[in-house]
């Protein structure tokens, strides 16, 4: 029975979207936006000459790059730098406002006035990161692997140091642009489409390369098998299945934690108050509250000590440490991304559910959590709630997204092609959202509507001045 009505639901849902124009409008903008976005990734920037045998530098440095650019590295696009750097940015902005500067926290509190002056504080920020990211990815460029002849020529020329300043500057400046653009290409896709325009460059870059990562998964089995030996098809397929539903399994697994959450149960004071047990209203706290934002924000800040090596003599004592201890291809660097997302989950949950703002509502608004009372109780009740599940939630986002690195020490598989990983969880995590923000904005848009014609119909219906005057008479 809920099976049918769910589908009913979501028939419904689609009849609202393609029969509601401002909706359907806002859906085709970032389908539109996006289509941009990904044909502007796969065009190598001018002056660039990459072989047909290009590959990126196969770490799991470029390979963070790569993701925070939507694709654009593995291309040297006009995004190969992408929205790393405004990520970055952004968490320094934030982190700083939470009280650690007054008048950044004030800023925070001012409405979306102050939200507005944060906003410019961080694309300021952003420009530093740019130009040392751009700078980055030109050292990681002639640092890539190329088998054969061929060798990858920039201006001409096969070496960093060839190239002249005014060169450098113009290649670094193409990309530092490429971030603003897409920065608005992510802001459009906020303001006048549906979803967050940020995650989904990032969402529509991994989409993109899934494919790739199979057909590259497949070759890196059919290398591991001898093909002298018997069945030697049937092993290729039998791997590869297996290899499949693994890779279906964490998926299920990622979509299954993103579902869950504790209902927290609420009655209202007065004649709100119900006895229906079965149908009383809940706060919902998600197992996974944070979403997608600490993955990435972990995935940003460890992209910097790669960035800072980059800027590094060969093999001097910093970059050194850093290549042994701060990448996440070492233990050190693994354990750091696992404890930066288990950070950021805790704190962006308080961000996303804010127990003091819902203890002052649930006072103003005469509602309660039955047997908790109202205001310091109400709190101390929804943050220990939250923190238990973060204490779930948390770890095993680290561990997914870690996944992959791991099998990748231990095997010698490459990161990208083992299971689990940011990817997954940003596919997953980022749809949801996707699909909430969709079935969001048909509701207000259709509410909308629904106003403006009873309010229409109700003005025309109603008698005029004139009429009034008589009535009254």
């Amino acid at each position: 029975m809920a099976e049918k009505k769910n589908v009913k639901s979501i028939k419904v849902l689609f009849r609202e979207i393609f029969t509601n124009k401002s909706v359907l409008f806002a859906l085709l903008l970032t389908i539109f936006l996006l289509i941009i976005f990904h044909f502007a990734s796969i065009i190598t920037t001018p002056g660039i000459e990459l072989p047909k045998n290009y590959q990126e530098a196969s770490t799991s440095f470029s390979g963070m790059l790569n993701l925070l650019a939507g694709g654009g590295l593995s291309k040297m696009s006009l995004f190969a730098v992408g929205v790393g750097p405004y990520i970055t940015a952004q968490i320094i902005v934030q982190l700083l406002s939470s009280d650690l500067i007054p008048p950044m926290a004030r800023m925070a509190k001012a409405g979306e006035r102050g939200k507005r002056k944060l906003e410019i504080i961080t694309r300021v920020l952003t420009l530093p990161f740019c130009i040392a990211q751009s700078y980055a990815v030109l050292a990681l460029l002639f640092n890539s692997k190329v088998s054969g002849s061929n060798v990858i020529k920039v201006f001409g020329h096969d070496s960093l140091g060839d190239l002249t300043g005014g060169e450098v500057i113009a290649l670094m400046t193409i990309f530092t642009a490429g971030t603003y653009i897409a920065i608005f290409i992510g802001d459009m896709i906020t303001k006048r489409g549906v979803g967050n325009g940020i995650t989904l460059l990032i969402l529509a870059g991994i989409v993109s390369s899934i494919i790739s990562n199979f057909q590259m998964a497949l070759i890196t089995i059919k290398g591991d098998i001898n093909p002298d030996q018997a069945n030697y098809v049937i092993s290729v397929v039998l791997s590869f299945g297996l290899y499949i539903l693994f890779f279906i399994g964490i998926l299920l697994a990622v979509i299954f934690i993103n579902d869950s959450n504790r209902k927290i149960p609420i009655q209202q004071t007065g004649q709100g108050l119900t006895t229906d047990i079965e149908n009383l209203p809940f706060l919902p706290i998600k197992l996974n509250s944070a979403g997608v934002i600490p993955v990435i924000f972990a995935s940003s800040i460890m992209t910097i000590p790669g960035t800072v090596a980059q800027f590094l003599t060969s093999w001097s004592a910093g970059k050194d440490f850093i290549m042994k201890y701060l990448i996440i291809e070492s233990w050190s660097g693994i354990i750091l991304y696992f404890l930066f997302i288990v950070l950021f989950s805790f704190f962006y949950s308080y961000v996303q559910i804010n127990p003091n703002q819902l203890a002052e509502n649930f006072e103003k608004s005469g509602k309660f959590i039955p047997g908790v009372k109202t205001g310091e109780d109400t709190e101390k009740h929804i943050t220990k709630v939250l923190n238990r599940m973060n204490w779930i939630g948390a770890p095993f986002l680290g561990i997914i997204a870690v996944l992959p690195y791991i099998v990748s020490m231990v095997t010698g598989i490459p990161s990208g092609l083992a299971l689990g990983g940011t990817g997954i969880i940003i596919i997953v995590t980022a749809t949801i959202e996707l699909w909430n923000s969709i079935k969001s904005a048909s509701t207000t848009s259709g509410y909308n509507v629904t106003r403006t014609r009873i309010e229409a119909q109700h003005y025309e219906e109603a008698p005029k001045e004139d009429d009034k005057v008589s009535q009254m008479w």
